[in-house]
């Protein structure tokens, strides 16, 4: 069968794109300057999401700031260590042309993670998050 996709090709603009993308995190301050979209579910509804925060947290984590980064978004914070395992895991089974795994990922896991993204929402809508939102 055929490869349809270039995987080493693809891998290289993934980490192409995220290199540009934290260069400009880098220099612009969400919220403060540059090009950077508001959420639309806070600006529909003025709640926050899971993910708000994130870009503001991740600027602050290019800059060191691992403490600004969690205050903004401590979920975000938690789950970037696990995104960049699964990114080098890609990278690596790509580069080395080792067959790619389907998700070994037990059911009750994702369950968990449903509900704890689920929990960090509500709870970071509440009056008691202790953190920026």
């Amino acid at each position: 069968m055929t490869e349809l996709v270039n995987r080493p090709l693809t891998v290289a603009l993934i980490w192409l794109s995220l290199a540009a993308g934290a260069v400009y995190l880098f220099i612009f301050e969400p919220g403060k300057t540059g090009f950077f979209l508001s959420c639309p579910f806070r600006v529909v509804t003025g709640f926050t999401c899971p993910g708000c925060g994130s870009t503001r947290s991740l600027h602050h984590l290019l800059h060191g700031d691992l403490v600004g980064a969690f205050q903004l978004n401590p979920l975000f914070v938690l789950a970037v260590p696990f995104m960049l395992y699964a990114l080098l895991k890609y990278s690596h089974a790509v580069i080395r042309r080792r067959p790619l795994k389907p998700n070994q990922l037990q059911p009750k896991y994702i369950w968990f993670l449903f509900v704890a993204v689920l929990s960090f929402w509500i709870f970071r809508n509440t009056p008691w998050y202790p953190f920026v939102s």
